[in-house]
């Protein structure tokens, strides 16, 4: 029986990296699993042949399908024990460039997605007396980006927020963290220009990119009893770039 038999988790951005290694993972260790792509459904269909997983089609910018995404979910199973919040979006663009609709796009979906589907089941997580949320950041949150600093804003206001709810919910047994993941072998690092790649990975102390199952492990181990006395952190998972 695996540590997450029982509960039922929400991932976000599930169709591929990350998100889908993640819910690999967790189904592997148990759990009853709510995916969400908005453009990608089709690559869930392995996932969705199983019982335990219900797929839904959501625009994590809108908050009507937010509240659908939810209920559904709980109205599958029952109960709601997890949220990875996942989804998001990473383009390069210079900051005098930026555009209005650059900066609405990254913000919409990175952070205000975040946001509202939190407040969205922390309602359930208070009423059963527990819950866990792992929000996935970026290193560039905490340090900033000089190529993309419209998403590093967005993926800071995920740490601000990761910390304000677990200073407001802490004592509903609500544990809220975040993971800070850098140059992960995924379609958005890929997106990367492989001249300017390679002297990141040239930095990176492991001297490699880091994988999306092993970003995943650290998800689970959030997610898990194993973290029951962790709450506000932001977790680096970067090769160790973030301790030069």
């Amino acid at each position: 029986m695996g540590i997450l038999a029982g509960k039922t988790a929400i991932i976000t951005g599930a169709s591929r990296g990350i998100g889908k290694a993640t819910a690999e993972l967790f189904l592997k260790e148990g759990a009853n699993l709510v995916l969400t792509a908005h453009q990608n459904v089709k690559l869930l269909n392995e996932l969705a042949k199983n019982k335990q997983v219900l797929v839904v089609k959501a625009d994590l910018r809108l908050k009507d399908d937010i509240k659908k995404l939810v209920k559904d979910a709980f109205d599958k199973f029952s109960t709601i024990d997890i949220l990875v919040s996942n989804a998001g979006t990473f383009e390069i663009v210079d900051f005098e460039e930026i555009e209005e609709s650059h900066f609405d796009e990254v913000m919409n979906l990175d952070l205000k997605g975040a946001f509202f589907l939190a407040q969205r089941v922390i309602p359930y997580f208070r009423k059963q007396g527990h819950g866990k949320i792992v929000n996935v950041s970026s290193l560039s949150g905490k340090i900033g980006s000089a190529s993309a600093p419209h998403y590093a804003a967005a993926k800071a206001g995920i740490i601000a927020l990761t910390k304000s709810l677990a200073r407001k919910y802490g004592k509903d047994n609500i544990n809220v963290n975040a993971i800070a993941p850098s140059l992960i072998n995924t379609d958005m690092v890929k997106s990367i220009p492989k001249e300017r790649l390679d002297k990141l990975v040239d930095a990176v102390p492991l001297k490699r990119l880091g994988s999306p199952d092993e970003v995943a492990k650290l998800i689970l181990f959030l997610a898990s009893p194993a973290a029951d006395y962790i709450t506000g952190q932001t977790i680096s998972i970067d090769g160790g770039m973030s301790m030069i």
